[in-house]
């Protein structure tokens, strides 16, 4: 990792942040979201058509901007996925179904460094800056500064959420309410009072373990001042191709219907 994680700062000095899901694997709107202000963007391989080996170009279409930090979300809990991302250049990794305490610990092993994990190791990667000079920089800085976030997106994963947000060098813990809808039983209902319910009782676990949460996926100024209220810092406004398509789509069915 060659710079500093802005989003980890800004967390941890209680400031709300806010990004998007990127899943158009176009490293130019990558570059344009960055240069639109946000504080990070998450580059979903589990619904993206991303490339393995193209996460280098939109970590770095990210760091055209200081304040704009590159997340990977892997498709699984997959150390190997975990170790592409980040000696990429990825600031931090976003899983999905963490369950357990044993698997965020499986994550945080796939992510840090010895002594704090088992991440494979080469100083030889855009992560070190391709050379080993300063490897014992690198070390630090990549188990200082990498984020891991992990999903909750199941009945279980509310079961053992105190477990998995007490585990070690997890920061932030994302509730997925579409899923979490299915999961208890309201598929697609995702305002369902039920499942309002569980999210907000969870966001105040994580709070008190000192943990930062996130969650839904906000749709407008509101929607952010709700999630904000409930208690959530990590806020994902909307995915890339919607506030895309809803922009032109906005244009265009005002201009067919007369003005």
């Amino acid at each position: 990792m060659l710079k500093v994680n802005t989003l980890k700062n800004k967390l941890n000095n209680g400031e709300v942040v806010v990004g998007t899901w990127n899943t158009l694997a176009s490293p130019l709107v990558t570059e344009v979201f960055a240069q639109a202000g946000l504080d990070f963007q998450i580059i979903d391989l589990e619904h993206g058509p991303f490339i393995l080996d193209q996460i280098h170009l939109h970590v770095s279409a990210c760091e055209t901007v200081n304040n704009c930090t590159p997340l990977v979300r892997i498709p699984a809990n997959s150390d190997w996925m975990a170790l592409q991302a980040l000696d990429q250049g990825a600031h931090g990794i976003v899983t999905p179904h963490i369950n357990s305490a044993e698997s965020a610990r499986q994550l945080v092993n796939a992510t840090k460094y010895y002594p704090n994990g088992d991440r494979g190791f080469t100083p030889f990667s855009k992560a070190g800056g391709f050379n080993n000079d300063n490897i014992l920089t690198h070390i630090k800085r990549s188990i200082d500064e990498t984020i891991n976030i992990v999903i909750i997106e199941s009945k279980e994963g509310l079961d053992n959420l105190e477990q998995i947000a007490s585990t070690d060098s997890i920061d932030v813990v994302y509730f997925g309410a579409y899923d979490l809808s299915q999961a208890l039983g309201y598929p697609g209902e995702i305002r369902h009072p039920n499942i309002i319910k569980e999210i907000k009782k969870g966001v105040n676990i994580v709070n008190k373990l000192g943990k930062h949460s996130g969650g839904f996926v906000a749709q407008s100024k509101g929607d952010i001042d709700e999630l904000v209220d409930m208690g959530m810092r990590f806020i994902t406004y909307e995915v890339d191709s919607s506030i895309i398509y809803s922009h032109v789509k906005g244009m265009t069915d005002w201009l067919k219907n007369g003005r």
